[in-house]
């Protein structure tokens, strides 16, 4: 990385930190705190918000809770055409990204996995833990991710960093996008 990209990547983690300080710890808008240049990604301060009033903290640990017992039979029934159409494309992508430690996951409309492809790094625990079948990534259950950000939002989302929710998850960066039915409703979520 040159001078100026890496220049430019310190100071967007600023800007993050920035917002993030005064969304999540202060209750105010991020673009109150932000110096010279505004947060361009307003939605994300949406997605915190929303976490907030699912009496989140971003302090607390992430848990990567399956849905109840008796509901991945259900998940997986009632999400089975969805599984069937995206199945040639997450073959593809996971084929695509086979040397890299990214994998894709399918969610259905509530933010719960549907599918998983991939290099999943099973020595990697959070990597095991939510490319499970079942498993909750809705933003009321994990936070600020790409899944919860763009079904909440209902467009493609890209998540840097502190952009997530939780300090836990502050590390990673993550793409999504919500998928539409042939009747226009959201059905699901790529990631």
């Amino acid at each position: 990385m040159n001078i100026a990209a890496a220049g430019a990547a310190d100071h967007r983690l600023r800007q993050i930190e920035r917002a993030r300080h005064a969304v999540l710890q202060e209750g105010r808008p991020a673009t109150a705190a932000l110096v010279g240049g505004w947060y361009e990604n307003a939605w994300i301060e949406r997605s915190w918000r929303r976490c907030l009033s699912c009496g989140l903290r971003p302090q607390d640990s992430v848990v990567f809770d399956l849905i109840a017992a008796q509901q991945p039979r259900r998940i997986e029934e009632a999400n089975h055409a969805l599984a069937a159409a995206a199945r040639p494309v997450l073959e593809q992508l996971e084929r695509a990204i086979a040397s890299t430690r990214y994998f894709a996951l399918l969610t259905n409309q509530d933010g719960v996995v549907v599918d998983a492809h991939g290099p999943i790094e099973r020595s990697e625990r959070r990597a095991t833990l939510i490319t499970r079948p079942g498993v909750d990534l809705s933003e009321c259950s994990v936070g600020t991710t790409a899944i919860g950000a763009a079904l909440g939002e209902l467009h493609p989302v890209w998540l840097h960093r502190g952009e997530h929710f939780f300090q836990a998850t502050s590390c990673y960066s993550c793409a999504g996008a919500p998928l539409f039915g042939p009747d226009g409703a959201c059905a699901g979520s790529w990631t």
